[in-house]
């Protein structure tokens, strides 16, 4: 079977799309040479067993410099979706750090190279363990092989339907992200009102040093006990964003 050159860059550039956004492939940490290498590996295999279906014929450079950025932008919009999930943890441990007291403590995160809170740092680590244990990665280049099936060449759909699910997976990230901090917030909240009654009932006490570390603790004590809850919940989200992932791809091809 000879080898398609204009198959293996549209190929290529659908990949690399995936690898600006996805989570892992997406990391800072992996060297740019290893990410270009990975590509072109990744883009000469598929290239014999994808079929590259079009949707018009490409005969003029401008066209085919077209059909690679709409390619750039399937495969962006594939990882991004994926990035969702992690980036609603990350929100949800935001909200854990300002009602612990953590809010001014930031780490870099080397997924992104940014800094982020200290709790959102650790409850993304954790959700990215989970993502590497159910194969999610290996899921998105599952993805990816059946796009070509529904979105063809040149045949990306940006329709009213693709708006209206990106803003529901949007809304749906706040909302997954109070309530993954709800069991923190409500115990820290549960404290600061038994410190206002103390406070009024031992004037005495300096309820603003007693305070913090109090909400330390009872916030770290609180996430010790959630924590197979959230192991839990993270695979639901998980195979939620899955199937909003299947429900993108049948829009764009559409």
């Amino acid at each position: 079977m000879p080898f398609a050159l204009e198959g293996f860059l549209l190929i290529m550039t659908r990949i690399s799309g995936l690898f600006l956004s996805a989570p892992i492939l997406s990391s800072r940490i992996i060297p740019v040479r290893v990410k270009v290498l990975t590509i072109i590996g990744l883009a000469a295999v598929m290239v014999y067993f994808i079929p590259v279906n079009y949707i018009r014929a490409i005969d003029t450079p401008g066209f085919f410099i077209a059909a690679l950025a709409v390619e750039i932008l399937i495969g962006y919009t594939i990882g991004f979706v994926a990035y969702m999930v992690f980036a609603a943890i990350q929100l949800a441990g935001q909200v854990m750090d300002m009602q612990m007291g953590f809010a001014i403590v930031n780490v870099v995160d080397p997924q992104s190279g940014t800094q982020i809170p200290l709790m959102g740092n650790l409850t993304q680590t954790i959700s990215l363990l989970m993502y590497l244990a159910i194969d999610g990665h290996h899921y998105l280049f599952q993805a990816l092989i059946q796009s070509y099936k529904l979105i063809p060449v040149l045949g990306l759909s940006l329709n009213a339907g693709f708006y209206d699910l990106i803003f529901d997976i949007s809304v749906y990230m706040f909302v997954i992200a109070v309530k993954i901090a709800a069991p923190i917030v409500i115990a820290i909240m549960t404290a600061d009102i038994a410190m206002g009654f103390i406070a009024r009932t031992v004037p005495q006490m300096n309820v603003f040093i007693v305070g913090l570390p109090l909400k330390i603790l009872v916030g770290l004590g609180t996430l010790f006990v959630v924590m197979p809850v959230y192991i839990w919940v993270f695979n639901m989200l998980f195979a939620k964003f899955f199937t909003y992932l299947d429900q993108i791809i049948k829009l764009m091809g559409m």
